[in-house]
């Protein structure tokens, strides 16, 4: 008996400490550097976009909640935060308020849903 129990509040622990692990790692990979556009996709279609566009368009979300980036070649500074439980980057910004939810997150990709006047619209960025 004593060992299940044991076995149990091993398991309790390891499992805890890899979601908390597994939490830390999308808010750091989020905050490693620099995102560029690399492509949009709405009803079922992607769009990739071409390298001029891509390097004109890119955003750093900094650790401290301050948001930098670039629109259509016009820099601008926002804030951020990363709400874990919804796996939700909020931003105000150039375009107001708005939310992303995170669908994956990589060291290279960082991929999420947007909602655009109804519809949603995934966008892709990479390093």
């Amino acid at each position: 008996m004593m060992k299940k129990i044991i076995f149990l509040t091993f398991i309790a622990i390891v499992s805890y400490t890899h979601l908390q692990a597994q939490k830390t790692n999308e808010f750091e990979l989020i905050t490693s550097g620099k995102w560029h556009l690399e492509y949009m996709e709405m009803g079922g279609k992607k769009m990739e976009l071409p390298a001029e566009i891509q390097k004109m368009n890119w955003v750093i979300f900094h650790p401290n909640g301050k948001q930098e980036g670039m629109e259509q070649g016009t820099k601008y500074v926002g804030k951020w935060e990363f709400d874990e439980s919804t796996k939700t980057i909020r931003t105000n910004d150039l375009d107001g308020k708005g939310e992303q939810k995170v669908i994956s997150v990589t060291d290279k990709k960082l991929i999420v849903s947007v909602k655009e006047q109804g519809s949603v619209m995934i966008i892709g960025l990479k390093k």
